[in-house]
């Protein structure tokens, strides 16, 4: 099965989300608090994101940084976010919760993705911690409307994963969900990333912003050169009607 290549790019606010897509970015995932891993960004932030810009923007939704595990009162919270995100116009959602035997917890997920019916769903970087990267794929799987999951292969940074991402990838194309690939993804690491995974998906962070910190905003110059280099090294995976066509506000074309 075949997908388009696209780039996500993390912003924190409407300036970052702007920047990402006047320099080509596909999708926005939208969060606070990138020190702390990513959290559900304010309300308020999400309705001025959603008004500035045409391409996707997908809502992270974690209400804390300790772990993955949820008690009975965060999957509320995390229930109320998504049903307010999707009030407010987001075309998406970004979410995952583990048991304390980090496997994927369908039970605690299952409230979630009935309060997301008719958003995108990616599952975030908690299967990188999960006990089996390829059984917690599967769990995922089961929960129907999952588009993709976002991970750095089990590893601390995509490319130290090639191996791994390449299992994932091949096994998600059996289960027709996407892998999306991120941590560490540098704009000079995204051919080898894809030529060696197959994977078409690209989510960057600090590697398209000044000085590669967070502290700084997203250059747009980056941004461009990131989607010049995936679609670039996607050619060989892609028909010519997939590179030529491009994603549109009500979600991303995959």
């Amino acid at each position: 099965m075949k997908r388009q290549p696209v780039l996500e790019v993390i912003a924190v606010d409407a300036a970052d989300a702007l920047a990402a897509e006047e320099g080509g970015a596909d999708r926005i995932e939208l969060v606070s608090a990138m020190s702390e891993g990513g959290l559900t960004p304010s309300y308020g932030v999400m309705e001025h994101v959603v008004s500035q810009v045409s391409i996707p923007v997908y809502v992270m939704i974690r209400p804390h940084s300790r772990s993955f595990r949820y008690s009975t009162d965060d999957i509320r919270a995390m229930t109320r976010d998504i049903s307010v995100a999707r009030e407010l116009g987001v075309d998406g959602i970004v979410i995952g919760a583990l048991t304390g035997d980090g496997e994927v917890d369908l039970l605690s997920l299952q409230s979630c993705m009935a309060e997301a019916q008719g958003l995108g769903v990616t599952f975030h970087r908690a299967i990188d911690v999960s006990i089996s990267l390829t059984e917690a794929l599967k769990a995922i799987n089961t929960l129907g409307n999952v588009e993709r999951v976002l991970t750095s292969g089990g590893k601390q940074t995509a490319p130290e994963a090639i191996l791994e991402l390449k299992q994932l990838h091949e096994l998600g194309q059996t289960l027709n969900i996407a892998v999306m690939a991120g941590s560490g993804v540098t704009i000079e690491g995204i051919q080898t990333l894809v030529s060696q995974t197959g994977i078409t998906e690209i989510h960057m962070g600090s590697g398209v912003r000044y000085k590669g910190s967070f502290n700084y905003p997203i250059d747009p110059h980056l941004v461009e050169e990131a989607k010049q280099q995936l679609l670039l090294a996607s050619q060989p995976f892609m028909d010519s009607s997939a590179l030529s066509s491009g994603p549109s506000k009500g979600g991303p074309m995959i």
